[in-house]
C-alpha cells in the first residue's frame, strides 16, 4: 500500500511551486492534466502516492521537476489563468500532510515590491537601500567615520574605589565606602 507523502506549497501570481519529501525518491509517475497533479514514487523502503485536486486549473505541459535530491522532490507548475488563489487544494479544510513552503512564499503584495527593488544593482540589498552610496556619502578613504579629533579622556575619571569588607564584633559584614 502507498502512503502520503508531506507535501509543501507555495505560489506566484502565474506560478506554483510545490515539495515533495520523500528520502531517495524515485520518480515513477508524475502527470498534470486540468486542476490535478498525479505523483506516484518510491524510496528504498516504501511506496508514495498523492493526487492534489487544486483550487484551479493548471497547464499540465508546464510540470517540471528538479531532479530529486536526497529528500524532496521540487515542482513548479504554469497556472493556466494567472491570479492569486486563496488556497491550493479544491476542497475547503486542513490536511495533515500538507504545509505552507515559508521558505518560497510571497504575498501578493511582495511580489512586485521585490522585483522593482532587486532591479537594483551594485550594493543594493533589495530593498531600495544602496550601502556603497551611502558609505561614499560619509567621507574619508575608507566611508568611515573621522575619530582622529578625539583625545582619551579618561584622566579627568577619578579611580574606582575598593570596597573592603570587615567583620565586626557580632560577625556582621559592613563595607566602607
Amino acid at each position: 500500500m502507498s502512503k502520503q507523502p508531506q507535501v509543501l506549497w507555495a505560489q506566484r501570481e502565474s506560478l506554483l511551486f510545490i515539495t515533495i519529501e520523500v528520502d531517495d525518491a524515485k520518480i515513477e509517475k508524475l502527470e498534470g492534466e486540468g486542476n490535478k497533479l498525479f505523483f506516484q514514487g518510491s524510496s528504498k523502503t516504501d511506496k508514495y502516492e498523492t493526487t492534489l485536486e487544486f483550487f484551479d486549473e493548471i497547464d499540465g505541459a508546464s510540470v517540471k521537476h528538479t531532479g530529486s535530491s536526497t529528500r524532496v522532490v521540487e515542482i513548479t507548475i504554469q497556472k493556466k489563468t494567472p491570479k492569486w488563489w486563496p488556497r491550493l487544494l479544491a476542497t475547503k479544510g486542513k490536511v495533515h500532510w500538507l504545509k505552507v513552503d515559508f521558505g518560497k512564499w510571497k504575498d501578493e503584495d511582495e511580489d512586485e515590491e521585490v522585483d522593482e527593488a532587486a532591479a537594483g544593482v551594485g550594493g543594493g540589498l533589495g530593498n531600495g537601500f544602496d550601502l556603497n552610496q551611502y558609505m561614499s556619502s560619509l567621507g574619508g578613504a575608507g566611508g568611515g567615520a573621522d575619530f582622529n579629533g578625539l583625545d582619551d579622556e579618561d584622566d579627568d575619571m577619578p579611580d574606582l574605589e575598593d570596597n573592603e569588607e570587615e567583620e565586626g564584633d557580632e560577625g556582621k559584614a559592613e563595607i566602607k565606602a
